[in-house]
């Protein structure tokens, strides 16, 4: 029993500093058997800084506002960046986006993700508050058309090739082909008369054959995201 004892004891030791270690090592909880695809998305006037961080291994949410789950910092309209985030088990990721001079203006969604899933991780605004949406990315590609889905910015009613859509704020639509850029997407909003009229919203920067995510509001075209 004497000689057990420091035994004892030199395993305990060993074993508190490997817990130690792996969590320090592993802070977001994440696994490479579970990485994912993600496009950091900047449409808003403003620099922004983008954070992800995994639930903890209880299932619990940390706290991402923590620097170790910075991603990355997007000027305002800036080109989109492609990084990999390695989820864990339960999949549910913390998003997390703040105004890189105003860390009050900000906004965080938890959402639980899809293996082998590529996203869009897209900041946006309204008025002047930041907001964030999760996209699946997807297409729907068709010969001599352009493949469209909206993301309203704001609760919208839309007419497309004169179907009418409305839209809540934050809500994507389903795909539409439309083959005139220029007339066949029209958003509603009050004229100068505060008379409720139908505006075309163009699109021929686009390419024929491919498909895009828009986002809108009654004030037009915000950004366009190639898929």
């Amino acid at each position: 029993m004497k000689s057990a004892l420091p035994l004892m004891i030199a395993a305990s030791i060993l074993l508190t500093g490997c817990d130690e270690l792996e969590v320090e090592e592993t802070h977001n909880f994440g696994d490479e058997m579970y990485e994912n695809n993600y496009t950091l998305v900047n449409t808003t006037d403003l620099e922004v800084d983008y954070y992800m961080a995994n639930t903890d291994l209880f299932g619990d949410a940390q706290e991402f506002k923590d620097s170790q789950y910075y991603v990355d910092t997007l000027a305002s309209q800036s080109l989109p960046v492609d990084v990999t985030h390695a989820h864990n088990e339960r999949s549910r990721i913390s998003f997390y986006v703040v105004d890189h001079s105003d860390i009050t203006n900000s906004a965080t969604q938890m959402y639980q993700v899809e293996q082998n899933q590529p996203y869009h991780f897209v900041a946006w605004q309204n008025e002047e508050k930041l907001r964030l949406t999760l996209v699946k990315k997807a297409n729907d590609d068709k010969d001599d058309f352009f493949a469209i889905r909206i993301l309203a910015t704001e609760n919208l009613r839309l007419k497309i090739e004169n179907q009418i859509v409305n839209l809540y704020q934050n809500q994507l639509s389903y795909w539409y082909h439309i083959d005139d850029c220029a007339d066949d997407l029209k958003v509603s909003k009050l004229n100068d008369e505060d008379k409720r009229v139908y505006e075309p919203v163009s699109i021929c920067n686009a390419s024929y054959g491919q498909s895009y995510t828009l986002l809108l509001s009654e004030d037009g075209l915000e950004a366009s995201i190639a898929e």
